[in-house]
């Protein structure tokens, strides 16, 4: 199989898996808002945790829009490492979700 196949097939499985991650993402995101019920005195890490939150579809948009310029140059490779970008967000979600289920 060639690179360009093997590149193409590994955006296209990956973005699909991402597409799911997007709808935990608005789920975990509209719980999240519940943080802040009482507007005075919300805690700096709890402001953090939020905004981390917030960035999942740039950080999403960004991978896809970079993967697939630079896939369309030829250049697999970096193309392959911008589509890993959004799993900054995916891996700690199934590292809680994991916890959840299985140790908690």
């Amino acid at each position: 199989m060639s690179p360009k196949r093997k590149t193409f097939i590994f955006l296209i499985v990956s973005q699909l898996i991402y597409a799911f991650f997007s709808v935990a993402w608005l789920i975990v995101l509209g719980i999240s808002a519940y943080l802040f019920h009482d507007s005075g005195g919300v805690h700096p890490g709890m402001q953090a945790l939020f905004a981390y939150l917030q960035a999942y579809p740039g950080g999403l948009l960004i991978a896809l829009i970079l993967g697939w310029t630079y896939f369309a140059k030829g250049k697999y490779k970096p193309a392959v490492w911008w589509n890993l970008l959004p799993l900054l967000w995916v891996i700690p979600y199934l590292g809680i979700f994991i916890y959840a289920n299985f140790f908690a």
